[in-house]
This record gives C-alpha cells, structure tokens and sequence, in this order.
C-alpha cells in the first residue's frame, strides 16, 4: 500500500486516533483535499485492525459544516458571536490577560482542560506551558469527574499520582476487574489497542471476572457478579480480610515490598461479615471464594476502572485495589501488574508529592497533581475575596453539560472579565465566552501517541503527520499559546524551560520537536547518531508505526519507580485512616431510594461527539431500571420516569432489564445539547448531571472528586409525586 506523508495529497494516508489510550492505527482516504473516508490501519502492528466507531468517524467532525473555523467574538447574549481577525483576536486577549494578571496576580486567572486536548502532544504541552509562564495555579478540568480519586490511591501507595501500574494483559491468567467496561471505553491510562483480544486469551487460559452492578459488555462476555453501587470498598474489605486471616500472603513479599501490614490488617477485621455482605449485596462465601482463587493464581491482578473512582469512595476504593495486588505479590510479577516504560529516560527517583501542595480557595479542598477540583469553580468566580478567578482559558471542555452544577456555572462565567475558549465546536460552555478560537482535529495535525507512551505494555512507536492542512482558519493549539505570549512579550509559552531551550538552538521547538528529543535520548533513539536507533525522521519511513522488542523490562527494576526513599509499598497510609473513618460512618441508604450510576457507549465520549449523526442516531437514552423495582413503582418499559433528588429533577424514558441490579438504576451522561451544533441539539437525552451538586458536601474530601456516581435518587412514574 502506498502511504502519502504529504498533508492535503489525495491517496492514503497512515495515521492514529486520538480519542483515548488506545491509539488505534487508521488508514485516512483523501480526494480533492478532504477526508473521504477513515478505516482500521491493518499494517498497524499494534493495533492490527482494530478500530472503534468513534474512530473511523471523527472526519465527519473534521469537514462538520457546524464545526467553527474562523475566530469568533461575541457580540452579545450567549452564542451571539460574529466573525473576528485574528490579529484583532490574540492582540486583544493579550492586552487584557496582561493587565489582568499585573492588577490582580496569578490567583484571578483559571483554566479548565477537556478531553480532545488530552490525548494531543501539541495541545496538552502547549496548555501546561502556556499556564506555567502566566504562573497559573488554578488549573481545573475533567480530572475530577472522572480519575483524580485514582491519581490519589496512586499518591497513597507510590508517592506520585502520576504512577500509575496496569495489569500484565499479555501474561495474566487471572484478571479482577472492578469499575470497569473495557470493552466499551479500551480501558484508562493502559495503551493496549486490543483488549478483547486479550481478554478473551486471557479467559483462555484462566478467568476473567467482573465485578459490576450492570450485566455490562464487559460482564456479558465473561464471569460476570453483580455488586450493589459504591460496594467496592466493602468487597476489597473483604477480599484482604480473607487473604490476611487465611495467612495467603508470602510473609518474604510483605517484608520485602511494603510498609504496614500490621496497621492494614487491624483495619480490615474492624469491618464485620454482615456488614459487607449488606453493603455488596454479594454472598460471603463467593468473595472468599474469589480471594483464596486470586491469591492462589501464579499470575493474577486487579485491574480498576473509572468507575471505581466517582463514587463515596473512589480513592479508598482505587487504594485497596492496589493494595490487594501488592500484598498477593503482583508488583513486577509476570502476569501481574507494571508500571510500564517511556521510550525516553526516566528521571531520578521523584519526591514524594502531588496532593494538597494547595488547597482550594473555597472549601480548603486539595489539588491533585496540581488540579483543582471543578466542584469549586462556580463559586471561585462568584464569592469575593483576594485571588477571585475573574479569566477563564477553556481548553476543549464543556463543564456546563459535563461537570457539576452547570447552570450555576453559565451564571458564573458572565462575572468573568474575560472568558477565552480554544475548540472546534460552540457548544454550551463556550457560548458565554468573549472569543472561541478555532482549533485543529488530531487529523489536521502531526503528533506522536504522547499520553500512551508513558505506559506502554507492548513497546510501540509512531508519529504521524497531518492527513491535511488545517479547515479554514484553523490553528494549532500550540502556535495560538505561542502567538498570546509573544503578544505578552514572553518568549513562548513557557517563561522557563522553553526560553532556555530557545537560546541554546536559536528558536523556540515545538512539543513533537521536544518529544523527538526525548525518544532520541531514550533507551532505544538514535543517540542523534546511532544508526539502528530510533528517531522523528527514521519514524517517517515507517508510517504504520513499530514495534521496540529491544525495551527494558520495566518489571525487573519497578522498584525505583516508587517515590517512597526505600523503594516499598504503603499498604496502609495515613490517608487510608481517614478514608477507614468515613467507612465507618457511612449511613445505609434509604429503603424507598434508587442508587443512580452512569454508563458508557461505544459510540459516544463524553460530550463533544454527539453532532455526527452516524454515532448518535442509533442512541437511545433511557433509565434502566430492574423488574423488579420498576414493578414496585409501576413503570412499565418505555415509560416516562421523573428521576429527583435534592438537586433537581430529570424525566427519561424507562427502560426494564435485568442487566442492571436490584436498587440501581442507570442513565448516560454529557447529553442534554442546546448550542451551536444543530445534530446534537435534536438528540432526546438530557442532561444527568443536573442532579449533581455543588461544594463541599457534595465531593470526596480527600480528592475533590465529584460525586458523579452513586447518587441516592427517588425514580417515580411521571407525573406522580
């Protein structure tokens, strides 16, 4: 097959999605300059044809004719915008971030980051770099609806948030799966492009058990126990509580490998057998069976989703999970779980950080990992007092459908001086910004699967040029931070790495220029002279991308990668006994409520792909809710249901199954559309999120996280009370 590497050529061109983790291989067909078609990249040698439909769809966001691809200024109310200059554009929100930040200081301006920013090395390097040189602290986004509790539970066992392990998929035979629907979302911060496949091997030769309140896709395939919403903490409880009781633990590993053993088991006893099987809804002797199986398995781990992070107790839940890995020996085991390993040299052992280094203006939250949690941005920008967010940079995000008490926030963001927005799309969030600045797709630029190459399982390079130039206007994500700093009189975004770098080579790099570095410089580049090693240019030569086989085994050496001095694992922290004292005073819910969890679709993300009428015209959003608790309410299937709690009130159509627990009930979220996309404006659902809630009361203490899932709601026929 022919490949093209010029961008615009008509023929095929090899590139890679940036939706998610995965980073799937696809083929991109141009004519006449557009994208006429995307299909699987079967010559991709990681992926090897396989593809979501997400992925094979996203030209259709690229040529949408609702797509913005001329700068925008708002003339008016919310979503009256006109066309702008782009020089009339930057020089204007250059002026006023400048005075802004000389009158008020660092605290007055905020950010919120999405998810199509993400997954792109130019958009999420330049948004760091840009935020770094204004010396932004106040950076909030997606994080904490959806993974800091994870990031936590890293912090507590590792010391770093961004220390992340994955379960060895390629040599598992026996994998635990919580909170999770692989199959549906490819899973979280684990570059694997085929999980089925390796599922299915792995259920092959072993087990594969998942442990959901919802028959989900996932769950149908394999060994499925349903579990009642936010009863993992409980099952853990449970699981460790046999393990350490029935002396299954090597007592060589535990003094090896970890730091407090004695204070983690004295906190799983305190936690009784009636009290979990109340809280899981699962029999005793199934999770003792499950634990004395996981533990006897040479080759075994516990993989836990999203999921596991956005209810009551997502961090102590997403904690207990590794712990469970780590006193079973599972830490750089084959088969067990890893760190993976960047094709780029890793740093020295890093410090111990990356929780509460600040806290929350309003509320006294922590950060994580420098993220502020989006419960509070609302009243960051409402509540007077010194360092008020009065500017807001939204990088492709739309909190308003998205996050917490979003028509609070609408209100909130008209006290802003100044709202700037970078994306491809108007939609709910950026109607009340001051400009909407048109950014390019990930088929309109170069990039490198940057995210997915600091934990790669099966050692993979690529780098991919642009399938064609930038629609309209369109600009990199980058070259507009670039073109703001200038304007600041910055040398680039950066006010300290980037100035640096630009003196010692005479201009400034871009982030691809900056990654190629570091794979150079890396355990298998070309030393920028090493003729079998691998760099940007040599990687040109091999559009489909390749595999590494000669990478270090991250598992021999995991160790060094735990930022705790002696290198072991802290099975019990204090946080956890924190986290155990909630537990404790966790009131049972209401006999007369519904436990409302969210799910996935292959065909959506998020928000930002309901305008392509191929992914969403087959959607239906619906409550499932079981027989038996629809029987008891008189719901019939299809009827319309009012779904309440003390936050407001939504009415969807009902669906009956028996795919969804007894006392649960489950309903999508990010849909609920009324802006400048005329496809996802005509779709039926609504937006979940409205029964949300704001502030402190209504996140996880110790990770800011929103409580997004497991909400206790009353579920009543419409037009009943």
């Amino acid at each position: 097959m022919t490949i093209s590497m010029t961008p615009g050529e008509d023929g095929r061109h090899a590139t890679f999605c940036r939706l998610c983790e995965s980073f799937c291989g696809m083929i991109a067909t141009v004519k006449d300059g557009r994208i006429v078609a995307l299909a699987p990249d079967r010559d991709n040698p990681h992926s090897q044809g396989h593809v979501c439909v997400k992925g094979v769809s996203v030209h259709q966001v690229t040529h949408d004719p609702d797509r913005v691809t001329v700068p925008l200024k708002r003339v008016g109310g919310p979503g009256e915008f006109a066309p702008v200059g782009w020089d009339e554009a930057l020089d204007d929100i250059a002026a006023r971030l400048k005075a802004l930040l000389a009158d008020h200081g660092a605290g007055a301006l905020a950010s919120y980051l999405g998810n199509p920013t993400a997954f792109s090395t130019n958009a999420y390097i330049g948004f760091m770099e840009f935020m770094s040189a204004l010396g932004s602290y106040k950076l909030y986004g997606a994080g904490s609806q959806d993974s800091n509790a994870r990031m936590v539970a890293n912090y507590m066992i590792h010391g770093g948030p961004g220390m992340i392990v994955f379960p060895d998929l390629i040599n598992t035979d026996f994998l635990l799966i919580l909170g999770a629907n692989p199959l549906v979302s490819n899973g979280w911060m684990i570059f694997d492009p085929r999980w089925r496949h390796d599922l299915d091997a792995i259920a092959q030769r072993g087990r594969v058990v998942v442990i959901d309140p919802r028959a989900s896709e996932t769950a149908q395939r394999f060994e499925h126990h349903a579990i009642k919403a936010d009863g993992d903490v409980w099952l853990l409880t449970g699981l460790i509580r046999t393990i350490i009781e029935e002396g299954l633990v090597d007592p060589a590993v535990i003094a090896r490998d970890t730091e407090g053993y004695c204070d983690l088991a004295v906190a799983m006893a305190m936690v009784g057998w009636d009290e979990i099987g109340e809280r899981t809804g699962m029999d005793a002797d199934v999770i003792r069976g499950l634990a004395r199986d996981f533990a006897a398995s040479p080759r075994a781990a516990v993989y836990g989703g999203l999921g596991l992070c956005r209810g009551r107790f997502g961090t102590f839940g997403g904690y207990l999970s590794s712990v469970l890995n780590a006193i079973t020996g599972r830490y750089g085991q084959e088969g067990g779980v890893r760190f993976g390993r960047p094709p780029w040299a890793l740093p020295p052992r890093p410090p111990v950080a990356g929780h509460g280094e600040r806290r929350t203006r309003i509320g006294n939250l922590p950060t994580i990992a420098g993220k502020m949690p989006c419960a509070m941005l609302p009243a960051d920008i409402e509540e007077e007092g010194d360092d008020r967010v009065r500017a807001l940079i939204l990088s492709a995000g739309n909190p308003v459908v998205s996050a917490p008490g979003g028509a609070r926030l609408a209100r909130a963001l008209h006290r802003l001086d100044l709202f700037v927005s970078l994306d491809f799309y108007h939609n709910e969030t950026n109607a009340h910004a001051d400009y909407i600045l048109p950014t390019t797709t990930f088929l309109e630029r170069a990039d490198w699967p940057y995210v997915g190459m600091f934990n790669l399982m099966r050692p993979f390079l690529q780098y991919s040029e642009a399938v064609i130039p930038p629609v309209g206007e369109a600009r990199e994500d980058y070259a507009i931070y670039d073109a703001i700093a200038r304007r600041m009189g910055l040398d680039g975004p950066s006010a300290q790495p980037l100035k640096k770098r630009a003196a010692r080579m005479g201009r400034l790099p871009d982030p691809n220029a900056m990654v190629d570095r570091m794979v150079r410089k890396g355990p298998v580049g070309d030393a920028f002279g090493r003729t079998d090693g691998w760099s940007r240019a040599r990687l040109r030569d091999h559009p489909h991308g390749v595999m590494v086989e000669d990478m270090p085994d991250d598992r021999q050496d995991w160790r060094e990668r735990i930022a705790y001095l002696d290198g072991r694992l802290r099975i019990w922290h204090p946080l956890a006994t924190e986290e155990m004292a909630r537990v404790h005073g966790e009131p049972s819910p209401q006999a007369d409520t519904l436990r409302l969890i969210g799910r996935r679709d292959i065909r959506s993300i998020n928000s930002w792909m309901h305008n392509v009428d191929k992914l969403v015209r087959s959607q239906e959003q619906t409550l499932m809710i079981h027989p038996d608790d629809a029987a008891a309410r008189g719901i019939g299937d299809g009827a319309s249901v009012r779904i309440a709690n003390e936050n407001g009130a939504i009415t969807v159509p009902a669906e009956v199954t028996g795919d969804i627990a007894r006392g649960m009930v489950s309903y999508p979220h990010g849909w609920g559309h009324k802006a400048g996309w005329e496809r996802a404006n005509r779709t039926e659902g609504v937006n979940v999120n409205i029964l949300l809630g704001l502030g402190r009361d209504w996140v996880e203490p110790v990770s800011g996280m929103t409580l997004i899932d497991c909400l206790d709601v009353q579920v009543t026929l419409s037009g009943n009370m």
